[in-house]
């Protein structure tokens, strides 16, 4: 995957934008409502992709929030392509996802660690030293993602679409990048807001910096990450 395009599970017109966009893949995000109406649009949304052909992930609340088992009650009978969990604290987060799915699984009649899981990682300063613990934390994995938005947040520092970022935000990023190395994973870089050259240079940067694909916000965003992706692929 070069570009995951996030929806929203509540904007049905957003999703309508996905599904013919040139995302590789759609992840309908759950995590911004807790509504037994977003989790029924969500399992629409996921069940259209997949008769569309369309690769489709989801996107739940984090384990800590509470939330994260009515999300995947809902759409593992889908089911999506994977489960991308926000906010996860190393490899004890994403076993403890892994477990939840073999339940689903089992329920759903769905072969065993089928469901995959992309976790974002490197989002607080405490999952920062957990990175470690990623390599052989399971099976499932099928990319590090990680929200720089949710970690300056945290950190109370500026965030910038182009020029010199602060140091802890460089470092959390590169630790990211050698982190889904380690567990021979590929890595997804950050959602970032704009579709101007300053955003076409960001994706340049992180497909030379070794990720293998990046967030989009956009269908045009999705874009220009496909043709930055490839142009150091093919360069």
């Amino acid at each position: 995957m070069r570009s995951i395009l996030v929806v929203s599970a509540a904007s049905p017109a957003a999703f309508a934008a996905a599904l013919t966009s040139d995302a590789d893949a759609l992840a309908i995000d759950l995590s911004m409502d807790d509504t037994e109406r977003t989790r029924a649009a969500a399992v629409e949304m996921i069940a259209a992709a997949k008769a569309a052909g369309r690769k489709r992930l989801a996107l739940i609340h984090p384990l800590a929030s509470g939330l994260a088992d009515a999300d995947l009650d809902a759409v593992m009978a889908a089911p999506p392509d994977g489960i991308i969990l926000p906010d996860a604290l190393g490899g004890r987060d994403i076993q403890h996802l892994g477990a939840k799915l073999a339940v689903r699984e089992a329920e759903n009649d769905l072969p065993d660690g089928s469901m995959k899981i992309l976790p974002l990682v490197a989002d607080s300063p405490a999952a920062i030293f957990e990175l470690g613990a990623l390599v052989r934390a399971t099976h499932r994995l099928i990319g590090i993602g990680r929200d720089e938005g949710l970690l300056a947040a945290r950190l109370g520092l500026a965030r910038a679409l182009q020029g010199e970022k602060p140091d802890p935000l460089r470092l959390a990023r590169s630790l990211a990048v050698l982190a889904a190395a380690a567990a021979g994973a590929p890595a997804y870089d950050c959602a970032e807001p704009g579709e101007d050259d300053d955003f076409a240079r960001a994706c340049a940067l992180a497909a030379r910096d070794g990720f293998s694909g990046k967030f989009a916000l956009t269908p045009d965003q999705a874009k220009a990450i496909n043709a930055a992706f490839d142009a150091v692929r093919t360069g």
